[in-house]
């Protein structure tokens, strides 16, 4: 018979310690059931924050800058209430706001103000306060979807509404009653 050979032993391998990401955990043991949760097709992605159209303080913008910041459509839509807003006497002034707003037009009847418009990613944002005298003026019933969601994500107090209304599409008008009512109460 032959002989067999016999294999060579091996030196002891270096110790090392693994490294932190490899270490293992204990699994966490569940303490209840949970029901399983349905697949949806909408994916909540986390919202971009909006570049601040005019942000630093020592640059107001001009009337032309402003309006050259919109598109098209909206330009007129904020001509139009320009126009409004001048008709009803109120005089226009930019207004620095903050790092996080910017400038906005600021519509006063003398010197008290009525309300402002800017621009917040491409989009005209109208803000007016309503107290409740003019609150009590408003046709809620008669405002369109935009202008009921503005009143629903309304700050402030009762006694003072502070409303942020989207003067895209059918907000202009609800924008306009709004300035309406706090007209025929000032």
């Amino acid at each position: 018979m032959a002989k067999t050979k016999a294999p060579e032993k091996l030196p002891p391998a270096p110790k090392v310690a693994p490294p932190r990401a490899q270490t293992k955990v204990a699994p966490a043991k569940a303490t209840a059931k949970v029901a399983p949760v349905k697949a949806t097709a909408k994916v909540a992605f986390p919202k971009a924050t909006a570049k601040v159209a005019f942000p630093k303080k020592a640059q107001p913008p001009t009337h032309a800058e402003f309006a050259a910041r919109l598109p098209a459509p909206v330009g007129k839509r904020f001509e139009m209430l320009r126009s409004f807003l001048t008709k009803r006497g109120a005089s226009e002034d930019f207004f620095y706001y903050g790092p996080r707003t910017g400038w906005a037009c600021r519509y006063l009847i003398q010197d008290q103000s009525l309300c402002s418009i800017l621009l917040s990613a491409g989009h005209l944002i109208g803000i007016v306060a309503l107290d409740t005298r003019a609150q009590a003026r408003v046709a809620w019933n008669e405002l369109s979807d935009v202008g009921k969601r503005a009143r629903k994500v309304a700050h402030g107090t009762p006694s003072l509404l502070w409303m942020d209304v989207p003067l895209d599409a059918t907000g202009a008008a609800d924008f306009k009653a709004l300035i309406k009512a706090k007209v025929a109460t000032s």
